[in-house]
């Protein structure tokens, strides 16, 4: 669950102030949604940009802050923010972007690119509480994409959510759920996204609740996360079905976690989660049974020391055993770490790391082990002008078949803000994936400019 890209919200994100990173998401292991997402974030712009989180299931948490430093994009604009409208005991935030991306190869195929010029609209209301210590929180929102040359690649995605928080003594209850009709990009590795004359579609629910208590130093935590996906089957350029529903499935992670503060700038953690994946087909229908369970336990600590760092760095150790006799279980290190350099008050520095298991959507293989690491630069050039520059590396190595993809992503970004109702955004990003193995996938690389303008009220 995202909460940032929904304004601010009493959720699960900003419970109360937090002494620890929430670990669900890794400790869950690297769900669907967090691969096909993190794998292609060059795919904004031709589908829903991730950079606004519109994925409910990209947990980022941010809990370590403890209000010693405030990063660029963290820092409150007060002239160039929404509005809203007051409506009894709510505020509610309606907005749209409307954007131009021009893709140099919308297919990401290895030779014969085809690019489009590609318009994007994006209405959206968010709402929020303006209750003093409980809260209630909530959005609406839609994107469609319309191609100029290759209308097949026409999509429409949309999404709802609401999100509650209820405090009672030293405890907190956070609640949240949500609904999305998403669309794969042409970037993923799906087997039936390769033939298929339409993105794939699919339909994902997200449910979590959690559950706080605190102890002086001490904060223990119960988590419950659910994620179900009901993918919808393509057809071929021939007008043949390309077979997706064998994909279906859910996702239950159960999470507990238990965090001590040495200081108020400093705590240490440890955490130990148990996920079953649960796939609908059953061999005589499809090849194997993609269903598996888990566990991860990992330690780590938090830290925000002086005005030039803070962080979260965190080590474990995962296992992911299969149904099926035909995969090998996946264990090994589990990591995921984010540190936070302020060089000066103007410039952040954020570097990023992941290793996680995956769930894979290609024919023969179960899972994979994705590892990813990230570094981001965002300046204030001025009040209302912020300049971002990022690069990042992923490898996925699949298990049961002779493949691993490796994926380089660089980007520079400009975001001005005009006034409290507009901001205009100018990127471009370049993307480079080499697939290698007897059972490679394709090999490609792609380059995107974008534009948006996003009018808020």
């Amino acid at each position: 669950m995202t909460l940032s890209s929904r304004g601010p919200r009493p959720g699960l994100r900003s419970a109360t102030c937090l002494i620890g990173l929430s670990t669900a998401a890794v400790l869950g292991s690297w769900t669907h949604a967090h691969a096909q997402f993190a794998s292609a974030q060059y795919a904004s712009g031709q589908f829903i940009d991730s950079s606004t989180e519109f994925n409910p299931n990209n947990i980022e948490a941010s809990e370590y802050d403890r209000g010693e430093n405030v990063s660029v994009t963290q820092r409150a604009r007060t002239d160039y923010q929404a509005l809203g409208v007051h409506l009894g005991a709510f505020m509610v935030y309606p907005k749209i972007n409307l954007g131009f991306l021009y893709d140099d190869n919308i297919f990401a195929t290895h030779t014969g690119a085809l690019g489009d010029e590609i318009f994007t609209i994006a209405p959206e209301i968010d709402f929020q509480s303006t209750w003093s210590r409980n809260g209630l929180a909530g959005y609406v929102r839609d994107s469609q994409s319309v191609f100029v040359k290759h209308s097949t690649e026409d999509t429409n995605q949309y999404g709802a959510g609401l999100d509650g928080k209820f405090e009672f003594g030293d405890s907190v209850l956070n609640a949240a759920v949500d609904y999305a009709r998403y669309a794969l990009p042409r970037s993923v590795a799906n087997t039936g996204s390769e033939i298929s004359k339409h993105p794939i579609e699919y339909d994902y629910v997200d449910e979590e609740t959690l559950l706080q208590h605190t102890f002086n130093r001490l904060r223990l935590s119960a988590r419950f996360d659910f994620q179900n996906y009901d993918y919808l089957n393509g057809e071929t350029f021939g007008g043949l079905e390309a077979p997706e529903t064998y994909l279906n499935h859910n996702n239950e992670t159960y999470t507990g976690k238990a965090e001590y503060a040495l200081s108020p700038k400093t705590a240490l953690y440890v955490a130990g989660a148990y996920n079953v994946r649960n796939y609908g087909e059953q061999p005589g229908t499809v090849p194997y049974n993609s269903s598996s369970n888990g566990y991860n336990i990992a330690g780590g600590a938090t830290f925000d020391l002086t005005h030039l760092i803070r962080g979260d760095i965190q080590l474990g150790y995962l296992d992911q055993t299969y149904q099926s006799p035909l995969f090998k279980t996946i264990q090994g290190l589990s990591a995921k770490g984010q540190i936070e350099w302020f060089p000066t008050q103007l410039t952040t520095v954020t570097l990023t790391g992941l290793r996680a298991v995956g769930d894979s959507e290609i024919i023969g293989a179960a899972g994979y082990i994705n590892s990813t690491g990230a570094l981001q630069v965002d300046h204030e050039l001025l009040r209302n002008l912020i300049l971002t520059a990022n690069a990042s590396t992923t490898q996925n190595q699949y298990s049961g078949i002779d493949r691993t993809d490796h994926i380089w992503t660089v980007g520079a970004y400009a975001k001005w803000y005009l006034a409290s109702r507009t901001q205009v955004t100018f990127g471009y990003t370049h993307a480079d994936q080499t697939s290698s193995g007897t059972n490679a996938g394709p090999s490609f690389t792609d380059n995107r400019v974008t534009l948006s303008n996003t009018l808020q009220f």
